[in-house]
């Protein structure tokens, strides 16, 4: 029988984990393979999530061949946050299982299905369901009941997670954070396992995509939607109509002194107050990695506003008087809407 060993990597930082899941599809057709944990020592959120899917999918790609895993059972970090149970290993808690704390998330999967029969039995719109969940996710992480902090990380989640239920098809949504009070850094990893990007603009007529990373580039301009375009009609009354701009904005809060990391399958973007990289990566699906500097964040509503402002310019003069204006829920919270 053959069989093929593969290390983990003793830095699971975002390089080396995206290097390593790349170097995965790489590895021969083999009766067996060895993942070996002995070196692993530091993992982050974000690639903990990553690198979890991409060995359940390696799993299920080879599924004639036997796995075994090697020197994991004293991970207790990653086998307490569901590192491995969430690609199928029998060690330590399930995703979700951790109750969590003031500075972490466990990996956590939410069904997309059960979050619109949750909307719909309280004759509820399914952006308000997901509003309340995200709150609930930065209260619990910052161990605030109001404030800046709790209402720009609420933004943030709302944002990621209704554009998955909104255009990815993805039955599930995995998210897991770490906050860092000494560094004054939060880190979200939110992922799916849906169409990408490009499958999600692609019902824009106005658009021209050839590939994943047009996609993506797209997708970071303000204004940029695959349901809200030229000919499609504003709803006034309606303030979760997708506008295109909840990607642009979150990604202006993150880069904030923080930085903001999308991926959707092969392409991905790293985006930060200084650079712009476009990174290859063989993913299944779209994945998130926000890090928010929570000593720069200044008052929430004046920050969005500029944000909004700079936007909507910004897409005028990509789109000039066929610009979409950015709808309320892009912009802000739900209970702000009657205050304007």
């Amino acid at each position: 029988m053959s069989m093929i060993e593969v290390k983990i990597p003793q830095n699971l930082s975002l390089t080396n984990a995206l290097n390593f899941c790349n170097r995965l599809w790489d590895l021969d057709d083999s009766d067996k393979y060895a993942f070996d944990f002995v070196n692993l020592e530091f993992i982050e959120p974000f690639t903990m999530a990553y690198v979890a899917n991409e060995l359940k999918r390696f799993r299920q790609t080879k599924i004639e061949s036997e796995f075994v895993a090697l020197n994991h059972q004293h991970k207790t970090y990653a086998a307490h946050m569901g590192f491995f149970k969430a690609f199928g290993l029998d060690c330590g808690n399930k995703p979700g299982q951790a109750a969590g704390s003031s500075t972490y998330l466990p990996l956590t999967i939410l069904n997309v299905a059960e979050l619109k029969k949750e909307a719909a039995d309280a004759y509820d719109h399914v952006g308000n369901v997901i509003e309340s969940k995200s709150e609930d996710i930065a209260k619990i992480l910052t161990r605030q009941e109001e404030g800046d902090l709790v209402d720009t990380l609420t933004f943030s989640i709302r944002e990621i997670i209704r554009n998955i239920v909104e255009h990815s098809d993805s039955k599930v949504i995995e998210y897991c954070a770490q906050y860092w009070p000494t560094k004054n850094i939060v880190e979200l990893a939110i992922l799916d396992t849906g169409n990408g990007i490009m499958k999600g603009l692609s019902t824009n007529p106005h658009l021209i995509i050839k590939d994943e990373r047009d996609a993506l580039h797209l997708a970071m301009l303000p204004g940029v939607s695959g349901k809200m375009y030229k000919g499609v009609k504003k709803r006034r009354d309606d303030e979760w109509q997708n506008s295109g701009f909840g990607l642009y904005m979150t990604s202006r809060i993150c880069r904030n002194g923080g930085d903001f990391f999308i991926v959707s399958n092969d392409k991905s973007i790293f985006l930060d107050s200084k650079s712009k990289r476009d990174i290859e990566c063989n993913y299944r699906g779209t994945a998130l990695r926000l890090r928010i500097d929570t000593s720069r964040i200044s008052t929430y509503s004046d920050m969005l506003a500029q944000y909004r402002k700079e936007g909507f310019e910004a897409a005028k003069r990509f789109s000039g008087k066929d610009a979409v204006e950015p709808s309320i829920a892009s912009t802000m919270l739900a209970r702000d809407f009657k205050e304007n």
